[in-house]
């Protein structure tokens, strides 16, 4: 029996760090939300302040770039919304686990 607590334990800390290692990952694409829209606000003050470009074609680039932006952070938003439910789960399983570390 204390055979099997000790490998469930062990089971537990190898999924703990997994879980923790994707966190880093998931930081990274949070970083990468925040220089997307650094380099949209950027881009989009530019638009503002370029006189040399016709009202027509400053509008579509307009669009252009609020499309792109769009399609990325919807990535982003499935990519969060996929580990956001695997930690929340992760979350549950250690509430449910008296002493999860077996300590």
């Amino acid at each position: 029996m204390q055979e099997q607590s000790s490998g469930d334990t062990l089971t537990d800390l190898v999924e703990a760090t997994a879980i923790q290692g994707e966190l880093i990952q998931h930081r990274l694409a949070l970083e990468w939300g925040k220089t997307l829209f650094d380099r949209l606000l950027r881009n989009w003050m530019q638009l503002e302040t370029y006189e040399g470009i016709a009202y027509e074609d400053k509008v579509k680039s307009q669009v252009t770039l609020l499309n792109e932006a769009v399609t990325s952070l919807s990535d982003l938003h499935k990519t969060l919304g996929r580990f956001s439910q695997q930690l929340k789960g992760h979350r549950q399983q250690l509430s449910q686990t008296k002493d999860p570390w077996g300590l």
